[in-house]
Protein backbone atom coordinates (compact mmCIF):
# COMPACT_ATOMS: atom_id res chain seq x y z
CA UNK A 1 0.00 0.00 0.00
CA UNK A 2 2.73 2.24 -1.03
CA UNK A 3 2.39 5.38 -3.12
CA UNK A 4 3.99 5.08 -6.92
CA UNK A 5 6.10 8.23 -5.74
CA UNK A 6 7.39 6.14 -2.68
CA UNK A 7 5.64 8.02 0.22
CA UNK A 8 3.24 6.28 2.89
CA UNK A 9 -0.16 5.09 1.65
CA UNK A 10 -2.87 7.27 3.31
CA UNK A 11 -5.58 6.75 5.32
CA UNK A 12 -8.75 8.71 6.83
CA UNK A 13 -9.41 6.89 10.42
CA UNK A 14 -12.04 7.18 12.91
CA UNK A 15 -11.00 7.29 15.96
CA UNK A 16 -12.29 8.13 19.81
CA UNK A 17 -10.87 10.67 21.94
CA UNK A 18 -8.03 8.71 23.31
CA UNK A 19 -7.18 7.12 19.95
CA UNK A 20 -8.33 4.01 19.50
CA UNK A 21 -9.72 3.63 15.84
CA UNK A 22 -12.80 2.95 15.38
CA UNK A 23 -13.15 2.72 11.39
CA UNK A 24 -10.50 3.20 8.88
CA UNK A 25 -10.35 3.65 4.60
CA UNK A 26 -8.23 4.32 2.27
CA UNK A 27 -7.51 7.74 0.91
CA UNK A 28 -7.57 7.49 -3.18
CA UNK A 29 -4.01 8.45 -4.96
CA UNK A 30 -4.78 11.89 -7.09
CA UNK A 31 -6.22 10.94 -10.02
CA UNK A 32 -7.37 6.93 -9.03
CA UNK A 33 -10.78 6.46 -10.11
CA UNK A 34 -12.45 3.40 -8.63
CA UNK A 35 -15.81 1.66 -9.77
CA UNK A 36 -16.54 1.11 -6.10
CA UNK A 37 -16.53 3.79 -4.69
CA UNK A 38 -19.26 6.08 -3.72
CA UNK A 39 -20.83 8.70 -5.82
CA UNK A 40 -21.69 10.59 -2.98
CA UNK A 41 -21.25 10.48 0.52
CA UNK A 42 -19.74 11.80 3.77
CA UNK A 43 -18.54 10.86 7.46
CA UNK A 44 -21.12 11.13 10.35
CA UNK A 45 -18.78 11.71 13.41
CA UNK A 46 -21.00 11.51 16.65
CA UNK A 47 -19.72 13.12 19.75
CA UNK A 48 -16.50 12.02 21.12
CA UNK A 49 -14.41 10.86 17.90
CA UNK A 50 -13.15 12.48 15.34
CA UNK A 51 -11.39 12.02 11.67
CA UNK A 52 -7.84 12.12 10.97
CA UNK A 53 -6.00 11.81 7.77
CA UNK A 54 -2.50 9.72 9.03
CA UNK A 55 0.32 8.17 6.69
CA UNK A 56 0.91 4.18 7.45
CA UNK A 57 3.95 3.73 8.74
CA UNK A 58 6.93 3.18 6.31
CA UNK A 59 8.65 -0.42 6.57
CA UNK A 60 7.35 -3.48 8.13
CA UNK A 61 4.97 -1.66 10.07
CA UNK A 62 3.22 -0.98 7.37
CA UNK A 63 2.27 -4.91 6.31
CA UNK A 64 1.08 -4.96 9.72
CA UNK A 65 -1.08 -2.02 9.98
CA UNK A 66 -2.76 -3.08 7.22
CA UNK A 67 -3.72 -6.43 8.97
CA UNK A 68 -4.62 -4.88 12.22
CA UNK A 69 -4.99 -1.39 12.61
CA UNK A 70 -6.32 -3.07 16.23
CA UNK A 71 -2.57 -3.46 17.04
CA UNK A 72 -2.00 1.01 16.45
CA UNK A 73 -3.98 3.90 17.94
CA UNK A 74 -3.86 7.59 16.75
CA UNK A 75 -1.49 10.02 18.90
CA UNK A 76 -1.67 13.85 18.68
CA UNK A 77 1.75 13.81 20.68
CA UNK A 78 3.63 16.11 18.50
CA UNK A 79 0.37 18.17 16.74
CA UNK A 80 -0.54 16.01 13.85
CA UNK A 81 -1.98 12.52 13.62
CA UNK A 82 0.26 9.85 13.54
CA UNK A 83 -0.53 5.76 13.94
CA UNK A 84 1.29 4.63 16.63
CA UNK A 85 1.90 0.92 17.49
CA UNK A 86 0.58 -0.28 20.59
CA UNK A 87 2.91 -1.84 23.25
CA UNK A 88 2.69 -2.37 27.45
CA UNK A 89 4.09 0.86 28.16
CA UNK A 90 1.66 3.20 25.67
CA UNK A 91 -1.35 1.06 25.49
CA UNK A 92 -4.55 3.42 25.30
CA UNK A 93 -7.89 2.25 27.14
Amino acid sequence: MTRESGGPARLLVLADEQGNIIAAAAVPEPGAASPDAPSSGGIRVSEGRVVHEVALPEGPLQDEAVESLGRFYVSLDDGRPQLVRRSPGNARA
